[in-house]
């Protein structure tokens, strides 16, 4: 797919800087981003975050989600297919490869483009593992959906997601102009983040356990880890 003005504006082609990535930041780095929080959190593109040396949203999120990866990979609402680059080129192997990303809109060229979360087209057990950066909101069919990832998960596979809660959500997108939901028609069941309860009670009603919850970004984001049952 050519690039156009929708997924320039939307998403950053090149990848985070390598130090935008490193799970232990030094103290000037810290430093730095807590100076410069109004500006990386509202203000600017994470592109344009990660030249001022700041780290970027997306940085943050890829951060967390990357150790967490494990097997073959099903990216759910992947935009540019970020994380799957960086999974592929940081932990290379054969399940790496045959992993994939999926989104509703053809935010770029390496993904499959799919109609609804909830009816994807591969058999039962597929996947190792089953992703969701920041996007569960955005999808109506949500509890679906990831009843679908429970049927597309071997058992042991886990669901990995990163969610910002409801209020935070409702400012941040209201200030993001950048951010990728300015770009597209809303749907009216999108929410713009989901309560920590909001998220365990669907990941527990689409028979999951939840094993992992963390906070990071100043306690404004929330990565989830939750695994399908051996038997």
């Amino acid at each position: 797919m050519t690039e156009d003005k929708n997924f320039i504006n939307a998403f950053h082609s090149a990848p985070p800087p390598d130090w935008a990535l490193r799970q232990h930041k030094s103290i000037l780095q810290r430093g730095w981003d807590f100076v410069g929080a109004p500006l990386r959190m509202v203000v600017l593109p994470d592109h344009q975050s990660e030249r001022l040396r700041l780290t970027s949203l997306r940085a943050e999120r890829l951060r967390v989600t990357l150790p967490e990866l494990q097997g073959r990979v099903l990216d759910v609402g992947c935009g540019d297919n970020m994380l799957l680059r960086l999974y592929r080129q940081r932990k290379p192997s054969d399940a790496a490869k045959v992993s994939v990303g999926a989104d509703v809109f053809p935010w770029s060229s390496d993904i499959l483009q799919i109609t609804n979360s909830a009816t994807l087209p591969f058999p039962d057990g597929s996947f190792d593992t089953i992703s969701y950066l920041a996007c569960l909101n955005h999808i109506p069919e949500r509890a679906d959906a990831l009843k679908e990832a429970n049927r597309l998960l071997r058992p042991g596979g886990r669901v990995i997601a990163t969610m910002i809660e409801s209020f935070v959500g409702k400012i941040g997108h209201a200030l993001w102009w950048y951010s990728e939901d300015k770009e597209r028609k809303m749907h009216p069941d999108e929410l713009m983040g989901l309560d920590v309860s909001e998220m365990k009670a669907l990941l527990r009603h689409a028979g999951l356990t939840v094993t992992k919850h963390q906070k990071f970004g100043y306690g404004l984001n929330n990565l989830f880890v939750a695994e399908k049952p051996l038997s």
